[in-house]
Order: structure tokens, then sequence, then C-alpha cells
């Protein structure tokens, strides 16, 4: 990501925040403090105006959990520049199964309407149509230094001229995550070698799992991936589900040949028992069960989930697809966004908000302070470790991949939208050869499953289809 280029001006407003940090298990406590304080110092600066007097300062943010801290949490960066520039928060709580609900209800209604609403999948294009959100164009200005590196991102959210997402941050939504001593000790080559030396690509990794998985005994069952890993294993193609040119006209994509490719190998994975398909919580728990490469966000291998002591663990991103002819990696991406509420009349505020959290993610300052948090928060993972995290989230150094699909519809993209209960029929078409259907039991080839599904999202995209064009005409 590229750095802002002007310096942070103006006056030191230094704010005290304790963080403490836990061991990542009980046996460490020889090894490493099991509470540490820590200060991080927020810099005040003209780069960001005040709210102006009069404006309303109080935004209502609705949400899974709150944006203040609580308990022993550190008040973000972002938090704590917004109350220096007037601004607080207040939390309206939702849960994953009813945030859709309650966000209609009071859109619709007029009571209670949030301010700001975290990013989904669904917002766009189906929510934003649907009247639920505002546009930000006047709010945030993507040419300027602070949020031109994200212009990219925001223009797949550009709707009738208008722009609806601004984002803050990325993260990789899953990455691998595996335990060096299965390597060293079966004499396979270390993944993050073959990272280095630009040979880690799919095939590479394929060769990896079937060399450990024959090392299965009838006692010792081992296996080659579980977790999180169909979506980004498809999306190195380059390819997704739905695609679109223009925000306008969404088109079925599942007859991709990549795709259909990729599909067929998930599927032989799964037959040929190198996946674990059931879930599993955290990295220490999947090596426990001699699984090779544990696919998931780094929360579950870091912080309290991470290594403790006499753990040599690694990490790499997810590996290339031949078939890819990309200039960037492919990062199948986690994004950041407050969506700016339908029916909020606070602009400025919001305004304000958007850039004291883009600009903790952005400056020098702020960027060192997290990055040295996280090797005291992670003192078994490695500062290489850390870049390799930081890296993947990186849109100058990578392509930020976001399947259209997600936000089509509830049904495609809500995991309580109707097509099973926790889980949405993208989240399905991308993983269902990769395990046993729950209903009947049957492993589905790609085949099989885009037959099944594939005159359901062409219903699903008339549908979207027809309410843009709706939509648009309103707002012309």
């Amino acid at each position: 990501m590229k750095k802002l280029k002007r310096l942070l001006a103006g006056s030191m407003a230094i704010i005290m925040t304790f963080a403490f940090v836990g061991c990542s298990d009980s046996e460490d406590t020889e090894d490493a403090s099991s509470v540490k304080e820590e200060t991080v110092k927020v810099v005040s600066t003209d780069d960001i105006e005040d709210i102006p007097d009069g404006a309303e300062t109080e935004l209502l943010y609705m949400g899974e959990s709150d944006l203040n801290p609580t308990s022993s949490n550190e008040k973000s960066v972002g938090l704590n520049l917004f109350e220096d520039k007037g601004g607080t928060i207040t939390y309206s709580r939702v849960t994953s199964s009813n945030k859709f609900t309650k966000l209609g209800a009071a859109v619709t209604s007029g009571k209670d309407v949030p301010d700001l609403f975290d990013y989904e999948w669904l917002a766009f294009p189906c929510q934003v149509v649907q009247g639920f959100y505002q546009p930000i164009t006047d709010l945030v200005d993507f040419d300027d230094a602070m949020w031109v590196d994200v212009k990219e991102t925001a223009s797949q959210y550009q709707l009738n001229g208008e722009y609806y997402v601004a984002p803050i941050s990325y993260n990789a939504s899953s990455m691998l995550f595996y335990n060096r001593d299965f390597f060293t000790d079966s004499g396979l080559d270390d993944p993050v070698d073959l990272y280095y030396a630009g040979e880690w690509d799919i095939d590479a990794m394929e060769e990896l799992m079937s060399e450990w998985c024959k090392g299965s005994t009838e006692d010792t069952i081992r296996y080659g991936i579980n977790g999180y890993f169909a979506l980004q294993i498809i999306q190195q193609t380059g390819e997704t589900m739905v695609t679109t040119e223009d925000n306008i006209t969404f088109t079925n994509n599942l007859d991709s040949a990549a795709i259909a490719k990729a599909q067929e190998r998930l599927y032989n994975w799964q037959k040929d028992g190198y996946v674990e398909p059931n879930w599993i919580g955290g990295a220490s728990d999947a090596f426990e069960k001699n699984i090779l490469f544990y696919a998931m966000g780094d929360w579950a291998a870091t912080g309290t989930a991470g290594p403790g002591s006499s753990d040599n663990w690694g990490v790499v991103p997810f590996p290339s697809d031949p078939s890819y002819e990309g200039d960037k990696p492919i990062t199948t991406s986690d994004m950041t966004a407050y969506m700016w509420v339908n029916g909020s009349d606070k602009s400025e505020a919001v305004k304000t908000f958007y850039e004291c959290y883009r600009v903790a993610e952005t400056d020098t300052t702020y960027i060192q302070n997290t990055k040295d948090k996280w090797l005291a928060d992670n003192p078994y993972w490695t500062e290489e470790d850390y870049e390799i995290i930081r890296t993947v989230a990186d849109p100058d150094e990578n392509f930020m991949i976001f399947d259209p699909a997600y936000g089509v519809s509830s049904l495609m993209g809500d995991d309580w939208g109707g097509f099973r209960t926790g889980v949405n029929l993208t989240g399905w078409l991308y993983t269902g050869c990769t395990k046993a259907d729950e209903t009947d039991g049957v492993s589905y080839t790609w085949t099989q499953l885009k037959e099944t599904y594939s005159g359901t999202v062409d219903s699903e995209l008339e549908s979207i289809n027809s309410q843009i064009e709706s939509f648009i005409a309103s707002n012309s």
C-alpha cells in the first residue's frame, strides 16, 4: 500500500491506552510476559478537519461487535482520532442472523436509523438498489492521496455515477498456515522457500499434500488441508461465479473452463482423502490432527490462537494457478468498510469518521505501531511472517478479487437468506465439490453442481439486473 506522502501536521495528542498481551498457551508463562503495557501515540492533524461547529457529532453504528473498546481491549487508532476530532460512537447490537432484518426495518420505518453499517457482501448491488444505503461521492475524494490506493476497489461498487463504498483496509480472507516440523521430518520442501523462489503454485502444493498423505497409517491418518480454501483456490484462476463489466448487467460465469478445472482439482482432493472436511477452529488443533495446511484467516493462528515457544509454524499465501495471466498475484480479500445508511443526515461526522479510520491505515506512524503491536502480541511469529501476512493484504502488491455473486440477492449472498441455514448459494457453489452434501450424503462433481443450480443463478441475475435498471431510471 502506498504511504501518504504528506506528513501529518499539527499538535501531538498523546492518548494512553493499555493492551494486555496473553501468552499463546499456559505452558509458556515463563517464556513471555503475561501482561504487557503498550502506549499508542495518536497524532492529531490538520489534514483531517474537526467536525464543524453545530454539526451532529454522535454516530450510531449498527453491527455485531462494538467499535468502542470493551473489557481489556485496546481503543483503535481510528476511534482515537475520531474522538479527537469531536466525534463519538454509540452502538446498536445485531447478530449475524438478524442484522439485515433489523437494518431494513430501521430504514423502512425511519426510526433509530443507524448512520453506519458494516460493509457486507450483500451491500452491492442488492441492498443499494433496495435503498439501504446512500452514496458517499460527496464525502470521499478518491483522487486524494488518502484514498487513491483504494479507488480501483471503490469503482467496483460504483453505480449510476455514484460511489457507495469507501474501503478502509483489506485482509486476506484466508492464508495457509503449516507446522514446519511436518515438512522437516518428512523431507518435504518448506512452502515459504518455494514462495520466495517463485515456485509456489497449485501443482507444488498438491505434490506436497500427496507426499504427506502417503505416510498415513491405520492408526495415524494424515490430511492435506482443512479450513477455508475452496473459494481461494478457485479465485486464483482470476475467475468468479458472476461477472460484470459495468456494474449494471451481471452475468452467469459458471461455464468458465478455468473454474471447471479448479473445481475438478478440488473434487479429486476430496476423493483422494486430502481434505479433512470437519470444522476445526484453530491452527494448533489442525496440526494435532496431522493436517498439513490449515487454511483460515490470521485470527485462527495469531494472538491466543498462535504458536507457543515450542512450536515452529509457517505461513504462505495461497499458491498461484498456472492458468492465471494477470500482472499481480491474487488475494481473495476481506474488506473493512462502513456503509452510509439511507436516512442518516450526519454527513460531516461520517466524512470525518471515514478519514480518521483511513489515516489510521495509511500513515507510516500508525503502520509501524500496528507492526510493533502485532509482534508484541505474537512473540513466536517472526517479522518475516508478519511481512508475508501484511504483503498479501496490500493492494499495491496484489489484485484484490471480489465475486459479485455474493451481492446479487439474499439467496446468493446471505448465509441466512433462504438457501440453507448458515450457507448461501454462492458459498455452496464454491465448496460443494470438497464435501459430501449434508442432505443426501452425495459428493457432487462440478458438472452436477452447475447443472443443479445454474438455472437458479440465471433467475437471480435476471431479477437483480431488472432492479438495477429500475433504480437507475428512478435516480436519473
